[in-house]
C-alpha cells in the first residue's frame, strides 16, 4: 500500500503515519488527498447508487431488442464475453481510480498526469451530452404517465394509432403544408410547449433529488432502485399469464432462431456497446461514486455485484418485454416481426398499444402507469448519477463550488434545461437521435479507450492490482494477470475497433439518412469541441514517469532499505523496503511514497 507523507508548511501537518521524509527539496504536491468527509452510510447504499446508474432505459429496451435480433443466445454469448473483457475490467479500474484518489474524473486523471485533466474533461462532457437528451426521453415518459390515467387510453390499440399519437400529440411533429411528419429539411420548427413544461418538471425533479449531491442521492436510491425492479417482476409474471406470451419468450431465448448470428460482426459490436453504455462507463459516474468510498472498501466484490446485477436485470426485463410483445402479436393477428421494434418506437408506440388491448376494468390504465413509472424511475437514477458526475468535477476543482454544492447543482440543471430546449422543437426528435448516436458511437468509446490505456499503462495496471489486494486485504480471485491483460490490451483494442467500425459505417452512409449539416452541427461538433480544446493527446506522452502522481516539476528519488525518516515532532520511521519518493520544489505540503 502506498504511503502518503504530509510535509507541513508553517504549522506542520502530521501525516497519516506521523512521519515525513527528510530531504533538501521542498515537498511536492500529492495527488492523493485526504479521504472525503462525506461518504456513503454503508456499502449497500454505494452499490444501490451504482446499480441505479447502470440500470436504465437500455436494460428495458435495447438489450431485449438485441437478443431478439440476433436470436437469443446469438447475442447473449457475445454479451457475456463483453461483460468479462470490457465491463468488469473498466468498472473495476474506474472504481479503483476514484476510491484511491478520492476525487472525481477531472481531478483523478490529472493526478496520474497533470495534463490528463483533459481526459477527465472529455468523460465529464460525455456525461453532460448524455443527460441533456436523457431527460428529454424522461419528459416523454412523464407525458405518457399523465395520459395513462385517461379511459380509454388515447393512443388506441394498434401500432398505427399509437404512432400517430406519439408523433402528432406528444412530439407535435406534423409537417408544413399538410405533410405527415416534420423533417430536418423544414428547419428546427417552433417549440412544443407541452413537452417543454414536462422537460422543466423533469429537470426540477432531478434538482430536488440531488440538490445536496451524494448526501441526498444515497437516500433517494432506496426507493428509485428497488421499486422499478419489483415492477419489472410484476410485468414478467403478468405477461407470462397472457395468451401468446410463449411465442414472444421463445423468440427471445431460442438459440436456433438465428444460428448464424454468433458469427456476425454486428452482434459482437452491439454486445460490446451495450455493456459499455449499460454500466455507465467513461462518463465519470463510477469514478465520482467510488470517490466517496473509504479506500479499504472491497473493490472486487462491489465490481462483480454491480456487473452481475446490471446483466441480470437486462435478462429479466427481456422476459417482460417479449412476453407482452408475444401477447400483442397474438391478439392483433400479426407476426412478432411486425411489432418488435427498436428503441423509442418500442417504448412509446408498441407498448402503449399493447396495454390498450388488455381486458378488464382499469387493466390498460394500471399497466400503462406501471410501465411508464418504471421507465421514469429507471431513468431518473441514471440522470441523477450523470448530473452528480458533472457537478463533482466542478466541486473538486473550485473552492467556492465546494462550499455551495446546491448552487452548483441548480446552475447545472438550469444550464441543462436551456440546452435541452432545442430537443423540444419540432425537429427535436432528430436532434436527440443524432446526439444519442454520436455520444455512444464516438465520444464515449474514445474516452473509454483512452481511460483504459491511461489506467493500464500510466497508472499502471499492476500497481492497481497490488493496491487492491493491500488496501482491503482482498483475495486474488480478481485474477490479476487476466485483468491486467484485459485493461492493457483487450479492452482498448475492442473499443478502438468499435470506433473505427462506426466511423467507416457512417462515412459510407450518413447516419439514418440525415442531412450533413445536421450531423455536423449536432453530432461531430459536440463530440470534437471538448477533446480539441481540453486535451492534446501527445502532451502526456513526454512527461517523465516520475511525475505520475505529482502536479508540477518533480524528480524521483529511491529511498534505500533502512533509511530513517524524520517525522513531525521528532518521530522516526524506517523504510522497510526500497520505495520511490516523489519530491520537488512545489509549495504544497504532501509527498507521495510508493512501492517499487
Amino acid at each position: 500500500m502506498p504511503k502518503w507523507w504530509s510535509l507541513g508548511t508553517g504549522s506542520a501537518a502530521a501525516s497519516r503515519d506521523g512521519v515525513m521524509p527528510t530531504t533538501s527539496a521542498a515537498a511536492a504536491s500529492s495527488s492523493m488527498p485526504k479521504e472525503r468527509k462525506s461518504t456513503f452510510a454503508s456499502n449497500s447504499q454505494y452499490i444501490l447508487c451504482c446499480l441505479g446508474s447502470a440500470i436504465g432505459l437500455g436494460n428495458m429496451l435495447r438489450f431485449p431488442n438485441h437478443c431478439y435480433r440476433y436470436g437469443g443466445f446469438g447475442f447473449l454469448l457475445p454479451y457475456l464475453f463483453a461483460v468479462l473483457l470490457i465491463g468488469v475490467p473498466m468498472l473495476g479500474a474506474e472504481t479503483m481510480l476514484g476510491q484511491m484518489t478520492q476525487r472525481s474524473a477531472v481531478k483523478a486523471f490529472s493526478m496520474i498526469r497533470p495534463k490528463l485533466w483533459g481526459l477527465g474533461a472529455l468523460v465529464t462532457w460525455a456525461a453532460f451530452m448524455v443527460v441533456s437528451y436523457y431527460n428529454v426521453i424522461m419528459a416523454w415518459s412523464l407525458q405518457y404517465l399523465f395520459y395513462s390515467f385517461q379511459s380509454p387510453l388515447p393512443w388506441g390499440n394498434t401500432t398505427a394509432s399509437a404512432k400517430d399519437f406519439f408523433f402528432g400529440t406528444v412530439l407535435r411533429m406534423g409537417g408544413p403544408d399538410g405533410a405527415e411528419v416534420w423533417t430536418l429539411d423544414d428547419g428546427m420548427g417552433p417549440v412544443n410547449w407541452a413537452l417543454l413544461l414536462a422537460l422543466l418538471a423533469q429537470w426540477s425533479l432531478i434538482f430536488f433529488c440531488i440538490f445536496n449531491l451524494q448526501k441526498t442521492a444515497q437516500w433517494i436510491v432506496l426507493i428509485t432502485v428497488p421499486v422499478p425492479l419489483v415492477l419489472i417482476v410484476v410485468m414478467v409474471i403478468y405477461g407470462l399469464t397472457k395468451p401468446g406470451s410463449s411465442q414472444g419468450v421463445m423468440a427471445y431465448i431460442n438459440p436456433a432462431s438465428n444460428p448464424g448470428a454468433i458469427l456476425s460482426l454486428d452482434a459482437w459490436v452491439d454486445a460490446s456497446s451495450q455493456i459499455f453504455f449499460g454500466l455507465s462507463l467513461s462518463v465519470g459516474v463510477m469514478i465520482a461514486f467510488s470517490s466517496h468510498q473509504p479506500r479499504e472498501s472491497k473493490v472486487v466484490a462491489n465490481t462483480w455485484i454491480v456487473a452481475i446485477g446490471n446483466s441480470m436485470t437486462s435478462i429479466v426485463a427481456g422476459f417482460a418485454v417479449f412476453a407482452l410483445l408475444g401477447h400483442f402479436a397474438s391478439t392483433s393477428g400479426v407476426e412478432l416481426d411486425e411489432v418488435a421494434s427498436a428503441g423509442y418506437i418500442l417504448s412509446f408506440q408498441t407498448f402503449p398499444a399493447t396495454f390498450a388491448t388488455f381486458a378488464g376494468k382499469g387493466a390498460p390504465q394500471a399497466f400503462s402507469v406501471i410501465f411508464f413509472l418504471t421507465l421514469i424511475l429507471l431513468g431518473i437514477d441514471s440522470a441523477m448519477s450523470l448530473v452528480e458526475a458533472v457537478c463533482e468535477a466542478f466541486i473538486d476543482n473550485n473552492e467556492w463550488c465546494r462550499r455551495h454544492p446546491p448552487v452548483v447543482v441548480f446552475a447545472f440543471c438550469f444550464t441543462g434545461f436551456l440546452c435541452s430546449i432545442l430537443m423540444a422543437s419540432k425537429s427535436g426528435y432528430y436532434v436527440l437521435d443524432i446526439l444519442d448516436h454520436f455520444s455512444s458511437a464516438y465520444l464515449m468509446l474514445v474516452g473509454g479507450a483512452l481511460s483504459a490505456i491511461v489506467i493500464g499503462w500510466l497508472y499502471p495496471a499492476d500497481k492497481i492490482v497490488r493496491q487492491v489486494k493491500n488496501s482491503a486485504n482482498q483475495d486474488a480471485f480478481w485474477l490479476p494477470f487476466l485483468w491486467t491483460y484485459a485493461i492493457k490490451f483487450v479492452t482498448p483494442a475492442i473499443l478502438i475497433l468499435l470506433f473505427l467500425y462506426n466511423f467507416v459505417r457512417d462515412c459510407m452512409r450518413p447516419y439514418n439518412g440525415y442531412p450533413q449539416w445536421a450531423l455536423v452541427c449536432f453530432g461531430w461538433v459536440p463530440c470534437l469541441i471538448i477533446p480539441v480544446l481540453a486535451f492534446a493527446i501527445p502532451s502526456f506522452l513526454f512527461e517523465k514517469p516520475s511525475q505520475a502522481f505529482a502536479c508540477a516539476g518533480k524528480i524521483a528519488k529511491v529511498m534505500p532499505r533502512g533509511q530513517e525518516l524524520t517525522g513531525v515532532k521528532g518521530q522516526m520511521a524506517t523504510v522497510e523496503e526500497d520505495e520511490e519518493v516523489v519530491v520537488g520544489t512545489s509549495r504544497s505540503s504532501v509527498v507521495h511514497v510508493d512501492e517499487v
